[in-house]
């Protein structure tokens, strides 16, 4: 992203105080109109003064010679009339100064906001650039991760007889094979009992710990347990006998198909757990920015990252989430399927069909929202 050049701040004047008159108050008037009076009366002084008056005691006609008595008389007013102007000038100076002091404080002012908004800016920009930074190497580890895991495991070439070979699952294809174990588990499970939200984090458990420790955590369990050592042991040595293809071998129980090439059931966390946490990481940080405040601006950078989530990524969040494995992707605080659908591309269609199943997929589909704006799933 392009930063903004640090432009220099330039002082400039308001429209309100450039275009502002230099307005008057009532004491100057008053003073100016006084002077005025005074010089008024200085010209007019002498004629007053002078005449014959009918009454004696203002009978100023005898008070000297006229000269005198004209240059005593407008005298004293002129000078009353300069003491006013002048003290006028120093008072309208004085009112100009500080005129010009209040708009050099208001430009001052103004010049520091500009300063300091256009540091704000360059900080957020440098803030954003970061963030863009930070998400762009968390999708990177992101790919890193998906591209570095890998099964060993084998295969049976058919033949005569069948004749065993390695062979390795990596990739984006584990997640395939992983989501067609899990449902193979919860075929087993649900074949004698109804499948609910303890039996789900039961298979989920040997999903994703194995069934050695599915095997410490439930001991109760020997009879499903023991069904699962069978379908191991055929799976990985097959009576030879009475097996002759490959397809009898994965299917050895009827209801639950056991198409993947590895060591069925033997458990999973050391890749999904630390997918699982990077991915989480990812949106929460997200999600919960503070520097990325806009909802559709979060939505751009999860779009990015959920774009680069296949159909079986999603399945396996779905179910990561319905196990309470990941409960933190969808509960009371935070709300990452529904607000930020991230699983809004899910084929729910695909998932393993049961009703607990599905009233999850309704409850999601269903729950209210206050950001998101269309539908809970793409195929809707």
């Amino acid at each position: 992203m392009k930063t903004k050049s640090f432009q220099p701040v330039i002082s400039k004047t308001t429209d309100e105080n450039e275009h502002k008159p230099n307005q008057l108050d009532w004491k100057i008037y008053f003073l100016l109109v006084l002077a005025f009076v005074t010089i008024v009366l200085a010209f007019i002084s002498p004629f007053i003064l002078t005449r014959p008056s009918v009454n004696q005691d203002f009978d100023f006609s005898t008070s000297g010679q006229i000269g005198d008595t004209i240059g005593g008389l407008m005298n004293p007013f002129i000078a009353l009339a300069g003491v006013i102007v002048t003290g006028l000038a120093f008072y309208i100076q004085y009112k100009a100064n500080q005129q010009q002091r209040e708009l050099f404080l208001k430009e001052q002012a103004e010049n520091k906001r500009q300063l300091q908004e256009q540091i704000d800016n360059q900080n957020k920009q440098n803030q954003l650039q970061q963030f863009e930074s930070q998400f762009y190497e968390m999708l990177k580890l992101h790919r890193e991760n998906i591209s570095e895991m890998k099964i060993n495991g084998y295969d049976f070439e058919e033949g005569r007889t069948l004749k065993k070979f390695e062979k390795t699952t990596e990739g984006r294809k584990i997640f395939v094979t992983m989501k067609t174990e899990f449902e193979c588990i919860l075929s087993i499970y649900s074949k004698d009992r109804k499948l609910n939200k303890e039996g789900f984090q039961k298979c989920y458990k040997l999903f994703f710990s194995g069934l050695e420790e599915f095997d410490k955590t439930y001991p109760d369990e020997n009879i499903f347990t023991e069904l699962f050592r069978k379908a191991r042991k055929q799976h990985q040595e097959p009576e030879l006998d009475k097996i002759t293809t490959n397809q009898d071998r994965k299917e050895f129980l009827p209801y639950a198909k056991l198409y993947f090439n590895y060591k069925p059931f033997a458990g999973h966390s050391s890749r999904l757990g630390h997918y699982f946490r990077h991915l989480y990481l990812t949106v929460k940080s997200i999600a919960n920015s503070t520097i990325v405040t806009d909802y559709d601006e979060k939505m751009k950078y999860l779009r990015i990252l959920r774009a680069q989530l296949s159909n079986h990524e999603q399945i396996l969040l779905f179910y990561n989430w319905l196990s309470e494995y990941g409960s933190d992707w969808e509960n009371k605080k935070h709300s990452f399927f529904t607000e930020y659908c991230m699983i809004h591309n899910l084929w729910y269609e695909s998932l393993f069909v049961d009703p607990f199943v599905s009233d999850k997929i309704n409850y999601l589909r269903t729950k209210e929202v206050t950001l998101r704006k269309g539908k809970m799933f793409e195929i809707d």
